[in-house]
Parts: C-alpha cells; structure tokens; sequence
C-alpha cells in the first residue's frame, strides 16, 4: 500500500506485494486449457437455444458443456495469475465475459428482458416525433440513452433493436476495461488491475446490463471514479467529473446520488480537492429533479428504513418461487455477504497495518447509504451491489493475485471460494434465463397489438412478462391511462390464484367491468406462464385454466390473435353510448388522446411493415378452434418442476426447437 501526497492532500494507492516465485516451465497450459475452453463453450452454447424451461435456469437446462466451460475459464486466469502470465490473464478475463454474456446475443433472436423493450419504446418515439413526451413516464425525464441512442441510430442506420440485442456483452467489454482503468488509476500494478476486471466479470449477477439507463451511467461511473485520484493534483480533472457528473444525471435517478455521497465523503474529510467541486454537482443533481418534479412526488426520500429497503419484489409480493429460484435467492445472498466481508476484512487489515484506506472504503462502501433512502421499486438491494462491485474488486485484487500466487495449498484454497463465489453469481445471473427470454413471436405481436388496438384502450397483460411499449405509439395509450398496460393480476390482488373456480374468475371480471371509459385488450402467452411458475406469480395451472374461460365466456370477451404460443382477447366498451353527442368525433377527441391518425408523425405509418400469417385484421372474429369444454381440460396438471413438453412447451409453443433463433 503505498501513499501519493500532493499540496499536503493524500489520497490511497493499493499495492500488496507478492511473494516471489520461481519462473514456471509451464507457460503454454493456460493457452492450452483456453483453447479447450473454446471447444466446449460453442458446443455447449449450441445447446442453449435448443433446451426447455428448468426451475435451475440455463446451467440446468443446457448441455454440460457450458457449465463446464465457465469452470475451465475460472481455472484458467488462476493458473495465469500464478504464473504471473500478463497477457494469458487478459485473456482467460475476456473468456470469461464470452462465456457468461456473448449468449445473450447469439443464442437469442430478441433482445431480453421484457422491460428492455420500454426502452426501445422511448427510442422509438424520439425518432418520430424529434421530441420527448415530457410527464408520460420516468423514462422520458431522463432521457440520456433514449436521445443518444435515437441519434446514433439515424446517423448510422442501426436499428435500436440491433443495438440492445448486442447491448450486454459490448457493455461487459467496456466495463471490464474501465475497471481495470480504475484499478490502475488507485495504484494497482497490471496483473492486479486485470485481477480487479476479472472479479467485477464474473461476479457481476444483478442484471443491470441491458440496455438501460443503469448500464450508461455505470460506466460513465466508472470513468469518474478513475478520475478521482486525479483531483489530488489540481481543478483539470475535476472539469471532467462535472462533465461525466452531468451526462449521468440526465440519463439515471438514482446514480447520481450515489457519486455525490462518495465525492462528498472524501471532499468533507480532505481526501480530494477541490472543495468546490460539490457546488456545480449539487446544482445539477437538484436542477434535474425540480425539472422532474411530477415523476418524483409520490417517492418517499429518506425514507431511514434500512430494513424495509432491503426488501425485493419477490419478499414484498409474497410470491414463493420454484426451488430452484429460491435456492438462486439464498445463494446470492451468501455471495454478497461473504463479498461485502472479505472486502472489509480487507481494510480492515490495511487499517491495522496503519495503512491508508479511507478513500477506498468510502468509494467500496458508499452505495450502503442508497438504503437509507428510496427502496427504488424494491431493487435497493441490487442497486447497493452493484454499485459496490467496482471498490470491492480494486480492494480485494492484490489479495487475490498473493493468495493465487501463494504454497499450493493456499492457491487451492483461493481457487475454491472464486469457483464458489463464482458459481453462485453465475446461476444469479443465467437461473431466470427461460423467465426473461423474449421469443421473436412476441415482440412482433406486442408491435401489433399497438398498431391494430382501438384508440384510447387498456392493452392490458394478465401477469408479467410481455414487451410492452415497444414502439413509440405506447404514448397516446399512456396518455389515455398512464396504468394501461399494467398486469391485471397485480392490480386485482390476485396473485397465486389457479383460477379454477367461479370465484376467482368472478374476482377477475370485477376488475375488468371497473374499466368503463375504453376497450380491453388482453395478452396471456406460454411466456408469462414461465414466468409466473419460475417467480411463484401464479401456480402452473393458472393461465391455462383461465384462458379456457376466456374463450367460454363469450358475454365478455372475443378473440383477437391465437398464435405461436400468445392469445389475444378483447373486450370491447361501447364508450360513444353515453355521449351520443361526440358520437361522430374521433375516438381520441375532446381533450382525450388522439387517434392513431392524428397522433401518426408527418411520413409515418401506424401499420407495421408485417404481420405473422396469424395476425388477424382489428375487429377479426375467433382465429383458434374452440378450447376444451372444462377448464381444467386445457391446463397441465404440473403444479412444481421443470416444464416439459407434455405441460403446453412443446413443439409449436414459446420454446419449440430453434425458436430463439
């Protein structure tokens, strides 16, 4: 550990030395084990697009192949760390990206992640109306990426779906590369530095790395927290921070937050300089929010629930997931734990050596302040992970490479807690893969839907997870009824229902018949009962039982689409009956949102530019055959454990052979 002093501010460097080694005659096995390595990663990858839904995610469901190469990836970098082999290190770290990440773009045919697609809606309307839809959603407040993003894609001519389908693993290369910036820039050598990228690579599981917001602004993070050291030695660097400062607190809420209490820490205890760095900070931060006023009222800042802030979604809901899920839960659980602990432990240690380790601890730990605040949706937690990820990988690197480079027992023993930590963070990062994968059919349909529904409508989805708002005609239904979209069964309070009696069914026309200002579209597709089984939304049976009785109660509802493993239906409210004097006005007139014509951009078009052999024209009758005469005739009778073919996934449904593709 070593100490940089300038103008009497000091500001920690980490460097732990290392025992010397003898050079090894080995020099050639990591290449060797990387060239294995490539070997069982594409055969085990092929496997991915191929393999059912299972309660133990993409580890469980694929070849073993795959799993095996993400061992033999661990494997390897320890092997070049010992060996003190630079470059076989960089190497076996970029490994490690492909394996976990490059999937996400090749073995899928859509961009995952159902709300990526609310992103792509954003995008989208900038590109046809030039213009934000300022008050419709958060998303339009800070719209960093979305303009961007809209701008790049009209410059070059890539599509936004092209680039938020290869958004995860071009945003792990960056990353990791920014982390070893960082590490370099507190004062770790390049192996420790690497060592440093290596662990924020593969411990990396909150799934914050799509395209969103989140992701934008954690790398421009990154570049900050590089910068800092630098603001020992005068006010250039500092201009910089403003500037990195500022494009984040257009594009993210709750980044912005986090750097300021960092910077504030050690501006208040003299760890950087200059002072006034915090004035043009705060003014930013707060400059956004008073402009974002009315998307931020109904938060609670401060909240001092530290508790209730570690809450996520799942504990709040009281959903109860599948095993697997559960096990996932635990295990991220322990990771980050032991992580957080290792990490204090560590400086600790440099604390009682009389070394300096504040700044880096205020940097690791600072994001722990987040709970003290907002529960932000009930992702706080993640958030806090996140966010301490890059401090805990440059704290606990030089640790690591001593420990690798250590007698053999030792190095076996650091081998075996980066094999667990690893494995655990793996299956948090791929156990939901089947959950959040969005097929092709899907996202076309969603486009459809959009495109054919009525003007203002409810196109309403029956439980998570749909790619709603994904083109920028999402904002005239917004407009409308900001909640026109929201998933009916969490907005009725019938979560864990298996819809199997009248009385469940009676609870869930209650909350249609409540909709009397406009018509309902509503989407229920095999997708969503994935999700519900793996998340414990819904038991197994639920969706099938309830689409049964959609189709036998023809008082309220008709078909509108039956396909590919999706099903529309429609219920339709007469809204001119009551105002027979608007009765030759567009649907959207008087105040209301407009009509798809009107609100369509000079040269647009509100058809898509094709639609599945499926796709019936608005206003089609039935497009199915008649289900079954009992509901539970149409559902599986699967309460728990991986789905299989025989449970309504098979061939023809959401994960038929080659679907992602």
């Amino acid at each position: 550990m070593t100490t940089v002093a300038a103008n009497t501010v000091e500001i920690e460097t980490t460097q732990l030395q290392s025992p010397v080694l003898r050079p090894h005659s080995r020099t050639w096995l990591p290449w060797a084990l990387l060239g294995l390595w490539i070997v069982l990663f594409v055969y085990g990858e092929r496997s991915i697009p191929y393999a059912g839904p299972s309660e133990w995610g993409l580890i469980g469901a694929s070849s073993p192949a795959y799993a095996l190469s993400i061992l033999l990836v661990i494997v390897t970098f320890t092997i070049a760390v010992r060996q003190r082999n630079f470059r076989a290190s960089v190497a076996a770290t970029m490994a490690m990206v492909v394996v976990l990440q490059l999937p996400r773009a090749i073995a899928t045919d859509m961009p995952m992640y159902s709300w990526t697609y609310k992103h792509l809606g954003v995008v989208d309307y900038v590109q046809h109306m030039h213009a934000l839809a300022k008050g419709i959603d958060v998303y339009n407040g800070w719209p960093g990426l979305f303009g961007l993003t809209a701008w790049f894609s009209d410059v070059t001519g890539v599509s936004p779906m092209d680039i938020a389908h290869w958004w995860i693993p071009c945003f792990h290369l960056i990353f990791v590369s920014l982390i070893y910036v960082v590490a370099r820039a507190w004062g770790l050598d390049p192996l420790k530095a690497v060592t440093a990228a290596y662990v924020a690579a593969s411990l990396n599981w909150v799934q914050q790395d799509y395209f969103s917001p989140q992701a934008v602004a954690l790398l421009l993070a990154a570049g900050i927290l590089a910068l800092i050291p630098s603001l020992r030695n005068g006010d250039r660097a500092g201009w910089l921070v403003i500037v990195l400062f500022a494009a984040i607190t257009i594009s993210h809420p709750l980044t912005p937050y986090w750097l300021l209490v960092i910077i504030g820490g050690l501006v208040v205890t003299r760890r950087i300089r200059p002072w006034w760095i915090l004035i043009p900070l705060i003014a930013i931060a707060l400059a956004q929010v008073i402009y974002n006023s009315d998307q931020v009222s109904h938060y609670s800042f401060f909240s001092g629930d530290f508790l209730a802030n570690t809450q996520t979604n799942l504990s709040r809901w009281h959903f109860q997931p599948v095993l697997g899920q559960k096990l996932v839960s635990i295990g991220n659980k322990v990771q980050a734990i032991s992580f957080w602990s290792a990490t204090a432990i560590s400086l600790l240690y440099m604390w009682r050596k009389k070394q300096p380790m504040w700044a880096l601890a205020v940097v690791t730990f600072g994001g722990m302040f987040i709970l003290g605040g907002v529960d932000y949706g009930g992702e706080s937690i993640f958030r806090v992970y996140l966010y301490c990820l890059m401090g805990c990988s440059v704290v606990l690197a030089p640790m690591i490479v001593a420990l690798l480079q250590a007698s053999m027992k030792v190095y076996l023993g650091a081998l075996g807690v980066l094999i667990v930590w690893t494995s655990l963070a793996v299956m948090g990062n791929t156990g939901s893969w089947y959950a959040n994968v969005m097929p092709k059919s899907q996202v076309e349909t969603s486009r459809i839907v959009l495109s054919q529904a009525e003007l203002p409508a409810y196109l309403t989805i029956v439980a998570p997870t749909w790619p709603e708002r994904s083109t920028w005609r999402y904002v005239d239904y917004a407009r409308f009824n900001s909640g026109f979209d929201a998933p009916m069964i969490l907005t009725s309070s019938l979560v864990g229902r298996h819809f199997d009696t009248d009385a469940d069914y009676a609870t869930f026309i209650e909350a249609l018949e409540s909709r009397t200002t406009a018509s309902t579209y509503l989407v229920m597709t095999d997708q969503m009962q994935v999700y519900c089984w793996y998340f414990g939304i819904l038991p197994w049976d639920a969706l099938p039982n309830l689409k049964a009785r959609l189709y036998q109660d023809k008082q309220h509802w008709e078909p509108f689409y039956d396909g590919g493993g999706i099903s529309v239906f429609v219920h339709r409210v007469n809204t001119t009956a009551s105002k027979s004097s608007e009765a030759d006005e567009p649907a959207g007139s008087g105040g209301g949102p407009s009509s798809p014509t009107d609100s369509a951009p000079a040269g647009g078009s509100t058809e898509p530019e094709s639609n599945p052999p499926d796709s019936p024209a608005p206003g089609a009758g039935p497009v199915a055959p008649e289900p079954p005469a009992t509901p539970q005739a149409a559902a599986p009778t699967a309460a728990i454990g991986p789905p299989s073919a025989s449970d309504g996934i098979g061939a023809g449904a959401t994960f038929s052979t080659g679907s992602q593709r």
